[in-house]
């Protein structure tokens, strides 16, 4: 009787380890979408202002019509880019825009229902350089960068970003 007891506990708590690994596997791979994304749109930021500030025009071309011409240019890291459309790690649209006359640029990604309120707490916070980051609703500034609670406080899986940079 001891020897059958002893080979349930066993199994259990091999399940249980089991499951612990799945779960720290699933949080580390959710982490690591809100990283990627940080990384692309900061890949992307660096590269806009290299390819469109220095122009007398600024970034007035920075927008989702001319996405295929800047593809064919390397503007965009390469796991953003499906066919001639940029998305997000999320599977959302990625769209650029330029605002202020066309001295700064902007991208909007995000919602869709794909991410977590998680991931969208660790974009915000791990996003830097803008001018302005608008996530949902609300707007955040170098002034007034994004902290765990603010940023907690509008994330969803359905919040929008909308970074304009310099």
């Amino acid at each position: 009787m001891d020897g059958i007891l002893g080979r349930i506990v066993a199994i259990v708590l091999g399940l249980l380890a089991l499951a612990g690994i799945a779960y720290a596997g699933y949080n580390g791979f959710q982490n690591h979408k809100a990283s990627v994304v940080a990384t692309n749109i900061s890949q992307l930021i660096t590269n806009a202002r290299a390819g469109f500030s220095q122009g007398s025009n600024g970034y007035t071309n920075f927008t989702t019509a001319n996405i295929p011409a800047m593809i064919t240019g390397g503007m965009f890291p390469s796991d953003m880019v499906r066919g001639t459309t940029l998305l997000d790690p999320w599977g959302n649209a990625v769209t650029l825009s330029a605002a202020s006359a066309g001295s700064q640029g902007v991208i909007r990604f995000g919602g869709g229902n794909a991410q977590t309120a998680k991931q969208c707490v660790s974009t915000a916070m791990g996003l830097k350089d803008y001018v302005s980051l608008a996530v949902g609703t609300t707007t955040f500034t170098q002034a007034n960068l994004p902290d765990q609670a603010t940023a907690g406080a509008v994330c969803s899986a359905t919040a929008t970003f909308t970074l304009t940079f310099q």
